[in-house]
């Protein structure tokens, strides 16, 4: 792609961007960034040489078809589709620099849903706790208690990322077999009050496992309260040595949680009545939310 119609689209956005916010300018970065992706991935289509050219309807809709489906994704999980809140801002955008130029709006009123996650059947998901608590049971090892510990949960209870990031000990009651937590907060109207389930024995036990090995991780972080916390020592992104036993925060349980499944994966493929598990927690989420106590 000539660097000329790059540097043209730079400076529509620098241009459009006067007067906005900072967040709203990276934004719009973002997009140009994704149109000239777009533009530069496919040999045979050629780029637009004036700025209008941009914002063609037969360019803008299969960009956007290719970008809702997370097809230009650079970071995270290649493939998975955008939240509705990413399609906005990628049409506010779109909308905006049209109209710098003054040309009509260049994309649909409407915002096509994504398709509904597809949640793990009952037998691969059986398989692969099965899989997860035999393989803690014999390393008992930290990192596999956690990880069958976590994978009960979530598949029990159906918890998010940031609401399983949000568990304290005081969250877990062995005795009354219990758990308790506090539901993501809506976009709009007051939170949630505190849930709480009765657990089976299986996530009894599993996270009873974890109870057990979590103490020798938080010698370091003693005052740590978090349920899920660090099995080794990392640095946070200004350099600083973090020990083991610090609480792990959405992006930490994602990871842990696609450690797992590739465990499972490897291990059970080929196994009668096994599916390759997805690698985004949503999904092992049973369909029918849990019952409270």
């Amino acid at each position: 792609m000539p660097d000329s119609t790059i540097a043209t689209l730079d400076a529509l956005v620098a241009a459009a961007a006067i007067g906005r916010s900072p967040a709203r300018l990276r934004q719009l970065r973002w997009l140009a960034g994704e149109l000239t992706l777009f533009v530069g991935q496919d040999p045979g289509r050629r780029p637009p040489r004036t700025l209008a050219g941009w914002f063609d309807p037969a360019l803008v809709g299969p960009f956007l078809a290719a970008a809702d489906a997370g097809q230009l994704r650079r970071r995270g999980e290649a493939g998975r589709p955008s939240g509705n809140a990413t399609r906005s801002v990628r049409r506010s955008c779109l909308r905006i620099l049209a109209r710098h130029l003054s040309l009509p709006d260049p994309v649909p009123d409407e915002i096509p849903r994504p398709a509904p996650l597809t949640r793990v059947d009952a037998v691969p998901a059986s398989m692969a706790l099965g899989h997860l608590a035999t393989r803690a049971d014999r390393t008992r090892s930290a990192g596999a208690v956690r990880a069958a510990a976590m994978a009960a949960v979530t598949r029990e209870l159906g918890l998010r990322t940031g609401e399983m990031a949000a568990l304290t000990l005081a969250d877990v009651d062995l005795a009354a077999g219990t758990l308790t937590w506090r539901p993501a907060a809506p976009r709009s109207g007051p939170s949630p009050e505190p849930r709480t389930a009765r657990l089976t024995h299986a996530t009894q036990a599993a996270l009873r496992d974890w109870l057990e090995v979590r103490p020798a991780l938080v010698t370091m972080a003693p005052r740590s309260k978090a349920l899920w916390v660090s099995i080794r020592g990392n640095h946070d992104g200004s350099g600083l040595r973090r020990p083991p036993g610090m609480p792990l925060r959405p992006n930490g349980i994602r990871r842990s949680h696609d450690r797992a499944v590739q465990d499972c994966n490897v291990n059970l493929a080929g196994e009668p009545g096994y599916q390759p598990l997805p690698r985004v927690p949503g999904r092992l989420r049973p369909d029918e939310p849990p019952a409270e106590t």
